[in-house]
């Protein structure tokens, strides 16, 4: 079973109780706690929720409500804040925002994290962070933290200019963590290496890419799911891989349907919202993530009869019309471009004018790639351009999208 239940039962008390009845009436109480706490500190929440209200009846937050006023979601003194981030360009809107957090709140991120690491790496072993950077309390610092919880050493190599760079780094790890699109490179760079498992995090995994992960390093690949607006750390993937096991004992995901904004049945696919349960800093309710996903009810193969996340299909802000039928997104592409074995990397951008759309493909691969099944794809008033070049995504790490002119 995963080790995330184990820690779930241990941090809500409900231990052999454990079960998805006895969690969301915990839940439930944990919530109106949690309502009362941010309607007393946050001058945001204090005139917008409303005590006793179950979690449908309560009013979304926008990213842009955090964009706008930041300073109005706060509810400790400034002294107290142990970390701010400023996102300038995140998965949720392009504008900026800032994130605080309280010392308890890194502390449980750290919690999740070394129970959901328990699942890919044993100790005594060597993991090796390719994400972020070396200062204190970063995503990556506090992944490390984590892992030497549970002893387990890990580097961080910091600033990565270049694929080379990075595959000096994590010659003698036994678990690498890092962006799916940057770690595809390398194991095609190098298929000779042999990790025991890699940590998928950052950005969206497409399927093609866990494959040929899978594939040319013969190990396992695990995903994970992550906010900065919720101290990064969602969901996980166990060894089953029949879905991610959230967060219950901190974070409440509902899925939503995005047109009427009610709840989605069962198994539907809809937008992720998520609510926090124990965040001290920053209290977050039903936060609109823009994130494409479901949620599985079913007992997952592992034991846990917990709910758990489905596989995070996309941001809709990434979808953008082509025409009044058609639209494009890069999640798509990456599983058509990326299922071709000849693909390394790959950066997409669509230049537009009243007349014409031309996708650009900066395609680096073995020898000419065969694009007929991408065509089956793309609209048909849009015309394909590939350039054969050098497509190195540690030297333009960012998020993957369609860049668009």
């Amino acid at each position: 079973m995963s080790p995330v239940e184990q820690w779930i039962a241990e941090k809500t008390g409900l231990n052999d109780n454990l079960s998805a009845e006895s969690l969301r009436a915990w839940q439930e109480t944990q919530l109106q706690k949690q309502i009362q706490y941010a309607t007393n500190n946050s001058s945001f929440y204090r005139e917008k929720l409303k005590p006793y209200s179950r979690l449908t009846e309560l009013p979304f937050t926008h990213p842009s409500e955090l964009v706008a006023q930041p300073q109005a979601f706060l509810c400790i003194p400034q002294h107290q804040v142990a970390r701010v981030v400023t996102l300038s360009n995140s998965g949720t809107t392009p504008l900026r925002k800032r994130i605080f957090y309280s010392t308890n709140d890194l502390s449980n991120t750290i919690d999740f994290f070394a129970a959901g690491m328990k699942t890919m790496i044993q100790s005594g072993n060597h993991a090796c962070i390719l994400l972020s950077n070396r200062t204190e309390n970063s995503l990556a610092s506090l992944l490390r933290q984590s892992l030497l919880r549970i002893n387990v050493s890990a580097d961080i190599p910091g600033t990565l200019r270049s694929a080379d760079e990075a595959l000096n780094a994590v010659q003698d790890a036994d678990c690498i963590v890092g962006m799916p699109s940057e770690i595809l490179y390398l194991s095609c760079l190098d298929k000779k290496l042999r990790p025991k498992s890699v940590l998928l995090a950052a950005d969206i995994a497409p399927q093609a890419v866990i494959d040929r992960i899978k594939e040319n390093w013969q190990c396992d690949v695990f995903t994970h799911y992550g906010h900065t607006e919720f101290g990064y750390g969602c969901a996980v993937d166990c060894n089953c891989h029949d879905g991610l096991h959230i967060r219950h004992a901190d974070l409440i995901i509902e899925i939503i349907k995005p047109e009427t904004m009610q709840p989605a049945l069962d198994g539907q696919k809809g937008e992720v919202v998520v609510t926090t349960l124990s965040n001290e800093a920053m209290p977050l309710i039903r936060y609109r993530t823009g994130q494409i996903s479901h949620l599985i009810n079913a007992p997952c193969k592992c034991g846990s009869s917990l709910p758990r996340l489905g596989k995070i299909e996309g941001r809709y802000q990434d979808f953008f019309p082509v025409n009044n039928l058609s639209s494009l997104n890069i999640h798509e592409l990456d599983e058509i471009i990326f299922s071709n074995h000849l693909v390394r990397s790959y950066f997409a951008s669509l230049r537009q004018d009243e007349s014409s759309s031309v996708l650009m493909l900066d395609i680096e691969s073995e020898k000419p790639v065969d694009i007929s099944v991408l065509m089956n794809y793309i609209p048909g008033e849009i015309q394909v351009k590939i350039n054969y070049t050098n497509a190195d995504p540690f030297a333009r790490r960012i998020k993957r999208r369609v860049f668009v002119n």
